[in-house]
């Protein structure tokens, strides 16, 4: 291989960390099959993600007009010991792929420090012959960039965490069979707390249908609030401890740390295009459901929840 393609397989190869770092965990996968298509000459490409304990997974195709089937790629399945496999010539149901395509190459790779595999196919022309030890190792960069955009998008709570919004949750990105694809350390130091130690590549508990089939879910466990939103094929799940406004309506609880922020009643009313007078309703409920009787109060009890708490022994 001459300098020019080391530094070409370079340049895709830092394209992809950076990649991983600019864009969303399912934007970067599309952008990083482009590269790769144009890159080895391929016609088309897929990326299907797996957790340890997942079904469907997570499935991503480069052009979208030539797309590779799910299924097909779901259904792939490789020799013992063995991380690539060649399709020659391409199955039935790859045929509408592309037609300068008419053979293809997967792989699959393990995501390191994680339970997910990937599987990588790429449909190529007739002709095509590419640099295959080049080509495992181009993939290999792929997959792991596509977990750094992972942890990127998981580790965000962690971040919030550390610049102490505790209260706000942990997250998780899971399946609808409770696969877990990446959580963030606090994900897990809660579950354990509630469940104790557990098999991390699967949640200890079944997501409620209900949850799974509204935009935004939310349902309890034990002593534990979870939030459920869907992400691509996946779902993004928040975690955190109860908290005292959780009595609250919702509206109360928007209204209850308005006024511990130190806004005014007018300032609240204009933000949620309400009254005066129903500020100081809304006001009277909340301190009556918590127990307080003043301002300070609110604030201090918002505060104490939001402290860290120690990690149970």
């Amino acid at each position: 291989m001459g300098d020019s393609d080391w530094g070409e397989t370079e340049r895709l190869i830092q394209a992809f960390y950076a990649a991983a770092f600019d864009r969303p965990w399912t934007e970067f996968r599309v952008e990083a099959l482009r590269r790769l298509c144009e890159w080895s000459g391929a016609a088309a490409a897929a990326w299907l993600t797996r957790a340890a304990a997942g079904l469907r997974g997570e499935f991503a195709t480069w052009p979208a007009q030539a797309a590779i089937p799910h299924e097909a790629v779901a259904r792939l399945s490789f020799a013992s010991g063995a991380r690539e496999r060649e399709l020659r010539p391409l199955p039935a149901d790859w045929r509408g792929v592309s037609p300068a395509a008419g053979w293809a190459l997967a792989f699959d790779v393990a995501h390191r420090d994680t339970g997910m595999r990937s599987v990588v196919c790429l449909a190529f022309p007739p002709q095509r012959q590419p640099d295959r030890p080049l080509l495992r190792r181009i993939v290999g960069h792929l997959v792991q960039a596509g977990t750094l955009a992972l942890a990127q998008f998981i580790r965000h709570d962690d971040w919030l965490q550390a610049m102490g919004r505790v209260s706000r949750g942990a997250a998780a990105l899971v399946d609808a069979a409770g696969g877990i694809y990446l959580a963030s350390a606090r994900f897990h130091e809660l579950v354990a707390g509630q469940h104790g130690e557990t098999d991390r590549s699967r949640l200890p508990f079944a997501l409620p249908r209900a949850a799974l089939e509204e935009e935004h879910g939310s349902f309890v466990v034990g002593a534990l609030h979870f939030r459920l939103a869907r992400e691509g094929g996946l779902y993004l799940l928040h975690a955190r401890r109860p908290h005292p406004i959780d009595v609250l309506s919702p509206r109360e609880q928007q209204i209850a740390r308005a006024l511990a922020a130190g806004k005014t009643f007018k300032s609240v009313a204009r933000e949620c295009d309400i009254a005066i007078s129903t500020v100081a309703n809304h006001a009277s409920r909340i301190y009556k459901k918590l127990g307080i009787y003043r301002r300070e109060e609110l604030v201090g009890l918002l505060r104490k929840a939001a402290a860290p708490r120690a990690s149970a022994a």
